[in-house]
């Protein structure tokens, strides 16, 4: 798969299911079914997140994702691959990955 990266970073509101004020953190990757998460919040891996996040003109509320891995690099910053667990949100993030980097 010819992973692409972003041409900047995409703030993103990181979610957990108990009822806490949102984390934040960076996409430095996005694909319809993974994207690349970089914050200074730890989350365990396996642990399930809702993304928000905007590509483009399209605004992504509470996309349901799980955390793949976590790793942390020698500035304390976390970088974690996740992966997107609905179907139905991952063919509207296709659609909008689309639009917003035609050619890819």
């Amino acid at each position: 798969m010819n992973r692409s990266r972003t041409d900047s970073f995409i703030p993103a509101a990181v979610k957990l299911p108990a009822d806490l004020p949102p984390l934040w953190g960076r996409l430095s990757f996005l694909s319809p079914v993974e994207a690349e998460l970089v914050s200074h919040f730890k989350l365990p891996r396996g642990k399930i997140v809702e993304l928000s996040f905007e590509l483009g003109r399209a605004p992504f509320e509470a996309l349901r994702a799980r955390v793949k891995t976590a790793l942390r690099d020698g500035d304390g910053y976390y970088n974690y691959c996740l992966v997107f667990l609905d179907p139905a949100q991952s063919a509207l993030l296709k659609s909008a990955i689309a639009e917003a980097a035609p050619g890819l």
